[in-house]
């Protein structure tokens, strides 16, 4: 298998002209990651196994439209059971993704921490250029509400997915999240095996304090069957 090449880390200034390239800023990004941290620790001893996971990727997906609904002109996408938001010319869609300790690592290959199903490697074939891999949104926005928007089949076979991966390390007395913009094109039992674009990010650096309820045993995702 022919590994993927490795590119030096954008400098702060390139990093956002490529994210204003693509409609997007690092101020979104980074406050979509502290609205999922803050969200993260409100959860208590006494919640079930999992609260903090689940509230961060709530506030991490919330956030993510939000910021871009008001200030960018996108909308929401329900795009295959994989919750995103879409640009206005419904070119670029955007989700969130827990990766591993090499997100943010330009010199280093990521992958999503946890498996992920159908919808994702769907997504994924589509980024590659797999025609094949078109998804009926029409059948999977109902209920997108009044902001959401069902792609044609023109717009489905262009529109490329990108993922806001974050990874999150305790140091000292901080929690450092690290984290990138990228574009999956490779896909093999439940995890990205390559990249068509990757854009590190300078970490987000908060405040740490004691976690009382972990993420559990899994990441929110959309279960599958492989077979």
């Amino acid at each position: 298998m022919t590994l993927p090449l490795v590119k030096s880390s954008p400098e702060p200034d390139d990093v956002r002209v490529q994210l204003g390239n693509m409609g997007t800023r690092l101020e979104f990004l980074h406050n979509v990651l502290r609205a999922g941290e803050s969200a993260r620790r409100t959860a208590v001893r006494n919640d079930p196994a999992g609260t903090a996971g689940r509230r961060a990727y709530e506030a991490h997906v919330r956030t993510i439209r939000e910021l871009h609904i008001e200030k960018e002109k996108w909308a929401r996408l329900v795009h295959g059971q994989l919750e995103l938001v879409c640009s206005a010319d419904r070119s670029i869609a955007m989700g969130v993704m827990v990766g591993d300790a090499a997100t943010g690592q330009a010199s280093l290959f990521p992958k999503n921490r946890r498996r992920r199903g159908a919808a994702t490697e769907r997504v994924t074939r589509a980024n590659a250029g797999d025609a094949s891999a078109s998804v009926q949104t029409a059948l999977f926005a109902a209920g997108a509400g009044p902001d959401g928007v069902a792609l044609s089949e023109e717009e489905d076979a262009a529109l490329k997915t990108w993922f806001l991966l974050s990874h999150r390390v305790k140091r000292g007395d901080t929690v450092q999240i690290n984290c990138e913009l990228s574009q999956p094109r490779g896909f093999l039992d439940g995890f990205v095996t390559a990249w068509a674009r990757r854009i590190p990010l300078p970490p987000l650096v908060m405040d740490e304090i004691e976690l009382t309820n972990d993420d559990g045993p899994g990441e929110i995702d959309i279960p599958v069957d492989f077979r």
